[in-house]
This record gives C-alpha cells, structure tokens and sequence, in this order.
C-alpha cells in the first residue's frame, strides 16, 4: 500500500486560517475599545440620572446587558488568541 502523500496546499490553507482569525482579532479589539467607552458613558448617564432624582432602572438594566456584551467580547477575543496560540506553535 503506497504511502499518503503529504498535502501540498496544507500550509497555503493553514496561512489563509491564520489570516482570518488575525483580522477576525483585530476586529474583536476594535470592538471591545468601542464596547468599553459605551459602558463608561453608560455608568455617567446612569450617575447622572441619578443624581438628578430620576428613576434609573432602565438605565442601569441596559448598563448591566452592555457589561455582559462586553465581557462576552473579552471571551470571544480569547478564544481567538488562543486559537492562534495553538495554530501558531510547531
């Protein structure tokens, strides 16, 4: 039986996975820095609020789904780090 024979587009592949997944983290960052000014501008319109006597309840529900966005974003980003990571290495 003869022997397999390696793929001769395996690396090809593998560089244009790694491609993707490095655009794919770099747009992750990109969110994130917007995620996180949208929960700090939040938190002040909820301080805000409730400096002025106001009812905030919705205002801080919304607040508490930004920062589950947020942390939601931070996991995705990792799993793509260590996507990367594990590809990366020999």
């Amino acid at each position: 039986m003869p022997e397999p024979q390696p793929d001769p587009n395996r690396e090809r592949r593998r560089l244009a996975w790694l491609q993707r997944e490095h655009e794919h983290l770099v747009q992750a960052t990109r969110h994130l820095a917007d995620w996180t000014r949208r929960v700090a501008d939040q938190r002040i319109v909820v301080e805000d609020m409730r400096a002025r006597g106001y009812d905030t309840g919705l205002a801080e529900a919304l607040l508490e789904t930004m920062q589950r966005t947020l942390a939601e974003g931070r996991r995705h980003r990792q799993i793509i780090l260590d996507a990367l990571a594990r590809t990366s290495r020999p």
